[in-house]
């Protein structure tokens, strides 16, 4: 779990803004760090993976075919529950299709990556702070890490072109009033349990699980370790 010292917790619940174009500066509700796999569930893959198999467990797992064995070595993609469920529109006018699945979602565009999706606003002073850090953190170009901001105080886009343009921003922006991406914030509200406060980041290793999920500015120390976490998740 991403671990974050208890003094800067206390700094990020004061830098959340509402994304309701009429909402003011406020505090967040919700501070959450989410990593899906806990010490105790550590402990238990690692004593299920080291116990020694029964006699008659060898004998059935020799029996097995080679084209089973191959099948069960293979390691798997955690499972799909919609292919396609959302074609979203960028700013620059590219499409990016999402898959539902169980513990997250997928981009086809950005599989085996890590992907940052962040939910902002143009007059939040908190998203404002993370955009110079997201830039920096680009300009890197790392090959597994895919940074998606969605805009969601209602911009219009050709105001947030001239935004992107005017902060130098180096990552794939998006607008809410652009195709189904409005259905998307919805969705993402409804399965992550999010109430609107921004900024709102959305951590996805490169198998489309959702492992941290974030509301409150973030510094260059907290997004890299998050990053350098999830990219190990390969």
């Amino acid at each position: 779990m991403i671990k974050i010292l208890s003094s800067i917790l206390l700094a990020l619940l004061l830098t959340a803004c509402g994304s309701d174009d009429k909402a003011e500066t406020k505090p967040t509700k919700i501070e959450k760090h989410t990593d899906k796999t806990t010490p105790a569930e550590l402990e238990k893959m690692a004593k299920s993976t080291t116990t020694t198999p029964s006699v008659e467990k060898q004998k059935q797992e020799k029996s097995t075919t080679a084209k089973e064995s191959t099948k069960k070595s293979t390691p798997t993609t955690q499972e799909e529950l919609g292919k396609d469920i959302f074609q979203l529109t960028t700013l620059d006018g590219q499409t990016l299709h999402v898959d539902e699945a169980k513990d997250g979602i997928i981009f086809q565009e950005h599989k085996g990556k890590v992907v940052f999706l962040l939910f902002f606003g143009y007059r939040c002073p908190p998203c404002l702070g993370e955009i110079p850090v997201l830039k920096a953190l680009s300009a890197e170009k790392h090959k597994d890490l895919a940074i998606i901001a969605m805009e969601v105080q209602r911009l219009p886009v050709d105001q947030l072109k001239l935004f992107k343009k005017d902060k130098g921003i180096n990552y794939t922006i998006l607008s809410e009033n652009e195709g189904q991406n409005s259905q998307f914030i919805s969705y993402i509200a409804q399965r992550a349990q999010w109430g609107g406060s921004i900024p709102f980041l959305v951590a996805i290793n490169p198998h489309g699980e959702v492992k941290v999920v974030h509301v409150g500015g973030l510094g260059q120390n907290e997004f890299k370790t998050i990053y350098e976490k999830l990219s190990k998740e390969k």
